[in-house]
């Protein structure tokens, strides 16, 4: 059998330079993209019409997170979540579609800006409907665990999706901080990872596109690797092709994979097609060093870190704990209340009592505060079936809080 010519990457046209930082003149709304299918064909590609698992592996400033971005507009909507934190999300608020953008922020964190902005406990499937881009960086959270906390609500919030009209695109800019995000409620990195591999299985029933960027092969699980439909490699550096990608070596000369322009790509289809591409720069992604909020106009206010408690110990959130409290404030009874969060009626009852406590001393509840609970300012007196809030009582906080310890109707355990 006859060797297979390899081919070398052609070099960069005449007005471009090796820098994919530096935009070029006369460039279209929508960068375009172009294959050159050296191994098969495959149509589906091009088409952009179903809902494809898109791999990247390339070194540090190779172009991966500019070739996602090419991929991800020509679907109907970009869910961008996963970012790093210089916020190169933001980048969409100067794209063609930046007048169809949606912030998704803490709970604790204030954002003014022309756009409109969402909370994360607030978020439903149905606000994702209405915009073009969705998403959320590190500025719009108080804190790295903040923010893989909220990342964990949306995605929850994704799952919801049971069926689909049109294609949603979800970038996960950097693998690692889904995972990162995961362990924040999983007992341990297995099952942090079996979460991830398990949107990946289930996006595309979803209609999920997705894109993942990842630095090293062997940093995604096989089965992560073996789901994807299309894998684009970059420039690989010294540390070359991993030896399962070894067979590309047949076609293309591997000292073109150790110094690639930013621009170009491989791309091998899961149906064993394999192709050499090349992508115009999306001229509104973020250069180096860019601030993109002061670029942008946009104030960040954060405010106290949320409670999110620790799971080995079984402690409660903030977040639970403003759920404990609206749910009694709606008149149900401590043992009902413990039965729908599933905990103790103890620890309902202690926690109905610290709120009530600083909300008789200081007019607010700081668990509440936090996470701006809407019964925050609220004491939780049960007189007959109502509850009443404490700026309509006239007693004074210390005889409240001795009622309510006392002869109340509050609920006795």
């Amino acid at each position: 059998m006859s060797q297979q010519p390899q081919v070398l990457l052609p070099p960069p046209p005449p007005n471009e330079t090796n820098d994919l930082h530096v935009k070029q003149p006369g460039r279209r709304l929508l960068p375009n993209i172009k294959v050159f299918w050296i191994r098969g064909y495959d149509p589906r590609f091009i088409q952009f019409k179903k809902a494809a698992l898109y791999m990247g592996l390339g070194q540090k400033e190779s172009g991966k997170s500019a070739l996602l971005e090419t991929v991800a507009c020509r679907y109907p909507k970009i869910i961008d979540l996963w970012a790093s934190r210089d916020n190169e999300g933001l980048a969409w608020c100067r794209s063609p579609f930046k007048n169809s953008v949606l912030f998704i922020t803490g709970d604790n964190v204030d954002v003014k800006s022309q756009w409109d902005t969402k909370s994360v406990s607030e978020l439903k499937l149905s606000d994702f409907e209405k915009y073009r881009v969705i998403l959320s960086c590190s500025a719009f959270h108080s804190g790295v665990e903040a923010e893989f906390h909220a990342m964990n609500q949306i995605v929850l919030e994704l799952y919801r999706r049971t069926h689909y009209e049109h294609l949603w695109f979800l970038m996960i800019r950097e693998a690692a901080n889904f995972i990162y995000s995961r362990l924040k409620i999983s007992p341990n990195q297995t099952i942090a990872k079996a979460d991830f591999l398990y949107l990946l299985r289930e996006a595309r029933h979803m209609g999920y596109p997705t894109g993942v960027d990842t630095l090293r092969w062997t940093g995604m699980d096989a089965d992560a690797r073996g789901i994807a439909d299309y894998l684009f490699i970059k420039r690989v550096g010294i540390t070359g092709l991993p030896k399962e990608l070894h067979f590309l070596y047949a076609y293309i000369n591997p000292s073109s994979f150790m110094g690639m322009n930013p621009r170009i790509f491989a791309l091998v289809s899961s149906r064993g097609p394999l192709a050499l591409g090349h992508f115009e720069y999306p001229w509104w992604h973020k250069e180096e060093k860019e601030d993109m909020l002061k670029l942008l106009d946009i104030k960040i206010e954060a405010g106290d870190v949320p409670d999110y408690g620790v799971q080995a110990r079984n402690t409660m959130s903030d977040f639970e704990h403003i759920r404990l409290v609206g749910l009694y404030f709606e008149g149900n009874s401590m043992k009902k209340v413990a039965i729908i969060l599933s905990r103790s009626p103890a620890t309902v009852n202690t926690h109905i009592k610290e709120h009530n406590a600083e909300v008789a001393k200081t007019g607010c509840c700081s668990k509440c505060k936090r996470v701006r609970g809407m019964h925050q300012n609220t004491l939780l007196v049960k007189r007959g079936a109502s509850l009443q809030r404490a700026d309509k009582m006239s007693p004074s906080p210390g005889a409240e809080l001795q009622d309510l310890e006392g002869k109340s109707g509050l609920d006795t355990l």
